[in-house]
């Protein structure tokens, strides 16, 4: 028997192939929301518009997503990261880009030998900047053609260093850390999750006060707490105020505040609407920088910022200042009460103030899910190669920093 010779498509015929349904004939599970299964939905709706000569403005723009949050984010977290992960996401639909998720830069380098002339910008965790900095199989060069161009690849990094091997400029925040020029300032939005909760009236809202702290070592003597146990019975004391927090360990450790309940760890539903019928926000050092007092003040719930170094010269000069959230230490009450570590009269003054005058939703106009599209537009319009040019004359001509190609 002969060997079976394949079927020729005639050019009649040729109309009829779609790139789209011959690799996703059938495609993923609805169910299915994988970071795997949400590339192929990507790419599948990319295809069909490229075929359908249909696509919107910016949807043959895709986005590399290496960084872990996206990816964590599909997973149910809802920490700090994954807020910032999750405002990025949104605003990128809005805006109209297609974007791919990695899990790892190697893969991300196979997905840019396919995809590269429509991949603006490859947003890292940090590790990941530096190692494909680093490697050959990895980073554009000279022998390397296909590697991802290092001016393409911004670190996306939640404090205010600059952790990127091009520095700041390459260095995505996502909070205004003011006085530290020059890290790009992307920058989240509560309003998605805060828009799920509703506002509870303060008539009707319990006499609480919610304790920032997941875990019970925010108070031991020998970390950065700001509040002793002394401060709090001085202001349970002052005011009939009931102290909250949701900490993990169920068996609390001898130095945990007596004057503090415990009500134990809480989904996030149970988390907001518990912060939600609260009168004041606690902060006890720690953790810096969450997205909850934002959260907070979103829900009218004003926020007790622990500063933990101050200029003994100047110390209202909040440009010296170091509190737990850097970037809340500019507003002012009745909003936020920044209190300085160990001022047992300064924290229980903050308490009842707080209490006494109840504020409504406030969200900083920066803190907007349209502020965060238009800084996330102005990320993509930003020549980053002429940037990387300018970088490289600049260290060339000083003899610093590591060369890299164009």
């Amino acid at each position: 028997m002969s060997p079976r010779t394949p079927a020729i498509v005639q050019s009649s015929d040729l109309s009829h192939l779609s790139l789209n349904r011959v690799l996703f004939p059938a495609g993923p599970a609805l169910d299915d929301r994988s970071w795997i299964a949400e590339n192929q939905r990507t790419i599948s709706a990319l295809f069909r518009c490229i075929e359908a000569n249909s696509c919107t403005q910016n949807q043959t723009k895709v986005v590399l997503l290496v960084a872990s949050p996206f990816r964590e984010l599909l997973e149910g977290a809802n920490g700090g990261e994954a807020i910032w992960a999750n405002s990025t996401l949104i605003a990128l639909r809005r805006l109209g880009y297609n974007y791919l998720y990695s899990n790892s830069m190697a893969r991300a380098s196979q997905l840019y030998h396919i995809f590269g002339a429509l991949i603006p910008v490859v947003f890292v965790d940090v590790p990941d900047a530096y190692s494909c900095f680093q490697d050959e199989n990895c980073i554009l060069s000279r022998l390397r053609p296909h590697g991802i161009p290092a001016w393409k690849i911004l670190s996306f990094h939640f404090w205010d260093s600059p952790d990127n091997p091009l520095g700041r400029r390459w260095t995505l925040s996502p909070e205004d850390y003011r006085g530290s020029e020059g890290n790009t300032y992307l920058g989240y939005s509560v309003e998605p999750q805060c828009s799920r909760q509703p506002f509870v009236p303060h008539s009707h809202r319990k006499e609480q006060a919610y304790v920032l702290a997941k875990e019970a070592r925010y108070f031991a003597p020998d970390v950065d707490r700001a509040h002793d146990p002394d401060s709090f019975e001085a202001a349970a004391a002052a005011i009939d105020i009931r102290f909250l927090a949701g900490v993990r360990e169920r068996v609390l450790p001898e130095y945990f505040p007596r004057n503090i309940t415990n009500v134990g760890f809480m989904s996030a539903p149970q988390f907001y609407a518990t912060l939600a019928e609260s009168r004041v926000l606690v902060g006890v050092g720690v953790p810096f920088t969450s997205p909850t007092p934002w959260e907070a003040l979103c829900l009218g719930v004003p926020f007790i910022n622990p500063i933990h170094h101050w200029s003994a010269d100047a110390p209202l000069d909040k440009t010296h200042w170091v509190s737990q959230h850097a970037a809340l230490k500019h507003l002012d009450p009745p909003y936020v009460y920044n209190v300085f570590k160990g001022d047992k009269a300064g924290f229980v003054r903050a308490v009842v103030d707080a209490i006494a005058h109840p504020i409504q939703s406030f969200v900083a106009e920066d803190m907007r899910m349209r502020a965060v599209e238009v800084r996330l537009a102005a990320v993509f319009e930003t020549d980053w190669r002429s940037e990387a040019a300018r970088l490289l004359a600049e260290q060339q001509a000083s003899g610093s920093g590591e060369a890299f190609w164009l």
